[in-house]
């Protein structure tokens, strides 16, 4: 699976090369202040977008990082086996990542979904996120970030810090696990500093082994199904 998803990765990068500026085995660099009408598309290498930048279309590599400077706007940005960070004030449709982390800095505006498979997802303070975050195998933190969907793990906690607010529900599915698992561990999901969820959590699956904490005035609106409620 892990190859066939990095051979389609390449075959689109080569592909969309009419149409975008594209790198293979070399890293691209846009300088502050430059307008692309194209996308930006790499493979083994990085993709470094000044600040004050505008690219119209999307940012994608395989085997490298990406990096969004401060007020800078981009279509979807995507990567393979690689790292996310998106400077303060930055702009961006959507963000999904397979292997690698995803930082997203202070007032950032995101318009869809933050989503990695295997990494941790961080948002710093007054960011937006317009659709859901999610994760398979990572932990999750955001202070003070509006989410507009849906907050959705496996495998990772989650904490919600700083008048963070989830207006959709935090989901957390642990119904296939692999019959070699004896137990799921903990897994911890903190609401604290006046953060609040506006639906439900709901985890999903026997014996999930997970733990709520409502701290500081944190609270969740809706119910919180199957785990177990601290309050501090």
């Amino acid at each position: 699976m892990k190859h066939s998803i990095i051979a389609t990765m390449t075959f689109i990068v080569l592909a969309c090369g009419v149409s975008s500026d594209t790198g293979i085995n070399k890293s691209i660099f846009v300088a502050d202040g430059e307008h692309k009408t194209n996308g930006l598309r790499s493979v083994n290498g990085s993709i470094t977008v000044g600040n004050g930048v505008t690219v119209e279309g999307n940012c994608s590599t395989v085997n490298g990082r990406i990096t969004i400077g401060e007020n800078s706007q981009v279509g979807e940005v995507s990567c393979v086996n690689g790292s996310i960070h998106l400077d303060r004030k930055s702009q961006i449709e959507e963000v999904s990542c397979v292997n690698g982390s995803i930082l997203i800095g202070s007032e950032v505006e995101v318009d869809g979904d933050v989503s990695t498979v295997n990494g941790s997802i961080k948002s710093k303070i007054y960011s937006r996120i317009a659709g859901n975050m999610g994760t398979v195998n990572g932990d999750m933190m955001a202070e003070q970030t509006s989410i507009g969907g849906n907050v959705e793990t496996v495998n990772g906690d989650i904490d919600l810090l700083e008048k963070c607010v989830v207006k959709g529900d935090v989901i957390v599915n642990r119904e296939n696990r692999k019959p070699r698992l004896k137990k799921y561990n903990e897994l911890v999901i903190t609401i604290d500093s006046g953060s609040k969820i506006i639906g439900d959590i709901e985890v999903k699956g026997d014996d999930p082994n997970v733990t709520v904490i409502l701290a500081g005035g944190g609270e969740v609106l809706g119910e919180i199904i199957n785990a177990r409620v601290v309050r501090k």
